[in-house]
């Protein structure tokens, strides 16, 4: 029994001292997968198997770059590149022994790993009021670049094929905007492709819904100088419609604030100006408001301070110099009074024969005070001078007088013209003719090969251009008189005028779209009608800029007038 015991025994020994077979080990082994983000940033994901070797294992990693990480034996890492290249990332098991704390290499794997460039795309649509047009959209590019390097090419699709593309310097600091205008409502894919320095280049799209506009309006009125001679408690107020459909008003109400107000009704066909006259008792500061109906149902209303102040009163006579009531040429002098001695800003003459004159600056001398004109036959005329002082008084006078001529044989006449309307002329046709020949006929040509009869007759042009109109004139014993002008017909265009910043601190600009290339006088009036400040410039036919200090402008509303004899337009600008 002992020996079966020792046998026993023995083996027991020689299997203990034998080493594991090879089959029963299982080695640790290395691996790793890894991401890239936009921004550079890594992350390994450590795949790695560890066998059944007896030992704490510890990981090793070395990104390549002169910088590594010590983790578990299982634990992934991050890392971030500061610059784009090429690098070899390496990974490394270590065992380490239990009683000696000595370590051993068990298993390694090495991966390359690109970074490139990065850079992105993207955009933003600015807001917009109710009160905008919702087809005009304004973009501005978001750009992003890991370096911070800037965008040197911006390309737009906007959608509706009318593409662009922006170039910038490898400076520029931004904004990158872009303004663009869809023809109709509808929902348009728009994409921003960004180009930057060095050659990194990003794209981005998205759907952007373009809404049909919806109708509004707004309502505003101006002060005009009162155009009466000697009461400055008239006043005139012209409304200022707007509407976003181009619609029209059918109603205007006006409220003074002095308890008698008004309501006028207008049809869709009227082209005049919406202006209205008011009569206060007595000076004062009254709240003059302004609503407007327009047809479609669209309303709205405006509240302005005004102030009326005491009367200042001027007048204006007539005096004929000439002597002989036989001759054509005449001269006539204005005497002018005004109740605060103000200063002659402008005289103006009609002479009723379809001619008239205007002296411009003050006019303090005599000279400057006496006209001469020679009419083109004898008749009755009548004569007309209109005065305006500094400070907004304005004074008319009228007066026919008679020229008279001894020959029997009288055969002539003349014509005038004037612009009512766009590309539309009212003419008149005078006789000069004895007493007992009376005319029989007046005949016109216009020019664009249409014609018609009347003394006093309206003629719309279609196009725009230069045309010959000529007037014959038949008396009843055969006397025939043809006289021909011309008259220039223009274009569409009118005379636009902006002016911003509206409200204003200290410099106002002036952005005027000019039809003619003339010398224009330029005004900012108070609220008083006080003309506070005058320029002359010389404008081109299209657009024309002008910034004006008003930093010593005393708050309140201002009129900003531009006008030439031929063209005219006013804006409201208010000092803060």
């Amino acid at each position: 029994m002992r020996k079966l015991y020792a046998l026993l025994a023995g083996l027991a020994f020689v299997a203990t001292a034998l080493p594991v077979a090879a089959t029963d080990r299982t080695p640790d082994v290395a691996n790793f997968n890894f991401t890239v983000s936009p921004i550079n940033n890594v992350t390994f994901i450590n795949t790695s198997t560890i066998g059944n070797e007896p030992g704490v294992r510890h990981a090793s990693w070395s990104f390549g770059d002169g910088t590594g990480q010590w983790t578990g034996a299982l634990d992934g890492a991050q890392h971030h590149y500061q610059s784009p290249g090429t690098y070899t990332v390496c990974l490394k098991i270590f065992r380490y022994y239990t009683n000696t704390n000595d370590s051993v290499l068990t298993a390694q794997v090495c991966k390359t790993v690109a970074i490139e460039a990065t850079c992105t795309a993207d955009f933003e649509r600015v807001p917009v009021t109710s009160n905008t047009d919702q087809r005009h959209v304004t973009f501005i590019a978001a750009p992003w670049h890991h370096e911070n390097k800037k965008p040197v090419r911006i390309c737009w699709t906007f959608g509706d094929n009318r593409d662009t593309c922006i170039q910038y310097s490898n400076t520029s600091q931004g904004p990158y905007t872009v303004n663009h205008t869809y023809a109709n409502a509808g929902n348009y894919e728009v994409c921003v492709r960004i180009l930057y320095d060095g050659g990194c280049e990003a794209m981005k799209c998205k759907t952007i819904q373009v809404i049909a506009q919806q109708d509004s309006c707004r309502a505003d009125f101006e002060r005009i100088s009162a155009t009466s001679a000697n009461n400055s408690l008239l006043t005139y107020f012209k409304a200022l419609p707007w509407s976003s459909s181009n619609k029209k008003p059918s109603r205007i109400c006006w409220t003074f604030g002095d308890g008698r107000d008004t309501c006028i009704n207008y049809g869709m066909d009227y082209t005049g100006v919406y202006a209205v006259s008011h009569a206060y008792q007595q000076p004062g500061q009254y709240e003059v408001c302004v609503k407007i109906n327009y047809y479609g149902g669209c309303e709205a209303r405006k509240c302005k301070l005004v102030i009326i102040s005491p009367a200042n009163t001027c007048s204006v006579n007539i005096l004929e110099m000439s002597q002989s009531s036989n001759n054509l040429a005449k001269t006539f002098f204005a005497n002018p009074v005004s109740s605060t001695n103000s200063h002659i800003e402008r005289i103006c003459w009609n002479f009723g024969d379809g001619s008239d004159t205007c002296i411009m600056g003050t006019a303090t001398t005599l000279p400057a005070l006496f006209v001469h004109h020679t009419y083109p036959g004898p008749g009755v005329y009548h004569v007309c001078v209109r005065v305006v002082f500094q400070g907004g008084c304005v004074a008319e006078s009228c007066k026919e007088i008679e020229i008279r001529n001894n020959n029997t044989d009288l055969c002539g006449g003349y014509m005038t013209d004037s612009l009512t309307g766009p590309h539309t002329f009212k003419f008149k046709a005078y006789a000069i003719h004895r007493p007992n020949d009376p005319v029989i006929s007046y005949h016109w040509q216009f020019g664009d090969g249409t014609s018609f009869n009347g003394q006093e007759v309206t003629h719309t042009y279609n196009v725009p251009g230069e045309f010959r109109v000529c007037l014959t004139i038949v008396t009843q014993s055969g006397c025939e008189t043809r006289i021909c002008n011309t008259v220039r017909v223009y274009g569409n265009s009118q005379p636009i005028l902006h002016l911003t910043p509206n409200p204003v601190t200290t410099v106002l600009h002036a952005w005027f779209l000019s039809t003619r290339a003339e010398t224009v006088t330029i005004r900012i009036v108070n609220a008083n009608g006080v003309t506070v400040r005058t320029y002359t410039r010389a404008v081109i036919v299209g657009a024309n800029n002008w910034d004006f200090d008003v930093a010593n402008l005393l708050p309140g509303a201002y009129l900003f007038t531009i006008q030439s004899p031929n063209q005219f337009a006013s804006g409201v600008f208010l000092k803060v």
